[in-house]
């Protein structure tokens, strides 16, 4: 039995999944999914989860191709203007960050937390925004000025201590903050249909997949309210489809077969699209939660 880290539930593993997405290792991992809150969690985490963060998940870009990412995706920059009522921003997690050199291009106050020592020294360096490193974002959220947002993006899965990095945001958030999540969605129909197979289960890399109930009602414990969501937005969309191409990929080892399912998995995917994107059952969702004012 293992209580669940959202609703100290006690649940039991139904899920067992290998590191299908990398082959870090063959070990197995156990999910057990929350019966009272379905909370989608890891049972038994790595000690050491940095051995399955291999050198090539931070792959850092030259600036004109950072550039050319960001100018690519503009759909996390124009929820964030869309919502946002001031101009001090804090990223976690951001990588070698696209989103935090799209937030500095449009005039905002960028500060990160960010774990890699190598993404730090070129945000510090390259990107020109104030780091701070760790991997306990809820620590280093207590001893940073407050901002006026707040972003996540495909990183709320990754933390060991969701509840915690939730209470900090609120805290940290000036009155009119919001906080922005993208996240997998644990209620996705891809989930539903591939099982220990779904590529966003991504063990053990993913510690936590919250249902979008569950993180509404996570923020409304520390006073946040829901102000958007959605499933259907381009950067759902894109995981829709990383979901059939990587199911296919990694069916196989040979790197020839595994292109050729890459393109396979994006047929697949224009087919399955209003399969996907039905009743906010997309892969991932997109939330804005607001600080009231007071």
């Amino acid at each position: 039995m293992s209580a669940c880290p959202i609703c100290s539930q006690s649940t039991e593993a139904t899920i067992e999944a290998t590191d299908e997405n990398h082959r870090v290792s063959s070990e197995k991992f156990r999910y057990a999914a929350c019966p009272a809150c379905g909370t989608v969690f890891l049972t038994n985490p790595p000690a050491d989860l940095s051995r399955y963060y291999e050198a090539d998940y931070y792959e850092i870009p030259s600036l004109e191709r950072l550039d050319a990412l960001a100018a690519k995706d503009p759909n996390k920059i124009e929820i964030v203007k869309r919502f946002a009522n001031g101009r001090k921003l804090l990223e976690v997690g951001p990588s070698f960050g696209v989103f935090a050199y799209q937030a500095k291009q449009h005039g905002f106050d960028v500060d990160v937390v960010e774990m890699d020592q190598r993404c730090c020294d070129y945000l510090s360096g390259t990107v020109g925004v104030r780091v701070t490193r760790s991997d306990r974002p809820e620590q280093a959220m207590t001893n940073l000025s407050q901002h006026d947002v707040i972003a996540l993006w495909h990183v709320l899965e990754h933390l060991r201590e969701i509840p915690a990095v939730v209470e900090a945001a609120a805290a940290n958030l000036v009155p009119g903050g919001i906080l922005v999540i993208a996240t997998p969605n644990p209620d996705a129909a891809q989930f539903q249909l591939m099982g220990k197979h779904w590529p966003h289960l991504d063990a053990p890399r993913h510690l936590g997949l919250l249902p979008i109930q569950t993180l509404a009602e996570l923020g409304a414990r520390h006073g946040l309210a829901v102000e958007f969501v959605t499933t259907d937005d381009s950067d759902a969309r894109h995981w829709n489809k990383f979901g059939w191409q990587w199911l296919l990929k990694n069916r196989f080892r040979n790197r020839t077969m595994q292109r050729a399912m890459l393109a396979v998995g994006y047929g697949i995917a224009m087919l399955a699209a209003p399969f996907d994107r039905r009743r906010m059952r997309g892969s991932a969702y997109t939330m804005v939660l607001r600080k009231p004012t007071e």
